[in-house]
């Protein structure tokens, strides 16, 4: 079965270039698009993605109130988030790492660093 990744990003460009990334990297899985939080916390519950990849800064709903709400809720509480943030400071990673996320990924993104986050976090579930 193929493996579901949410990713939870505001800006388009950003965006489309994950979407050529994976596609690029024959990655054996499906990637679930939402723009803003309260998408993803939508799309997390219909869809139960594998793994979450969260910018932090959005419109609507920002990553710093979605994922505690997905954490705290038992049925997608083992999800691992990755933060997809252009927030680079200590602090902020120490904050992401606190609120649940396993992993704190600084943009911009380097494609073969981010295909092998994720493969590191699809392969173990």
């Amino acid at each position: 079965m193929m493996k579901k990744v949410l990713l939870v990003e505001d800006d388009e460009d950003n965006r489309d270039l994950v979407v050529f990334v994976f596609q690029r990297s024959k990655l054996d899985a499906q990637l679930i698009i939402a723009e803003n939080g309260q998408e993803a916390i939508d799309k997390v519950f219909t869809e139960m993605p594998s793994l979450i990849l969260m910018d932090m800064q959005m419109p609507v709903m920002d990553g710093w109130t979605a994922i505690p709400i997905i954490k705290q809720d038992a049925r997608t509480a083992h999800i691992p988030i990755i933060a997809f943030t252009a927030q680079a400071k200590q602090e902020d990673k120490a904050r992401t790492l606190q609120i649940g996320c396993v992993e704190h990924y600084t943009k911009p993104m380097d494609p073969e660093e981010l295909i092998a986050l994720v493969k590191k976090y699809l392969v173990t579930k």
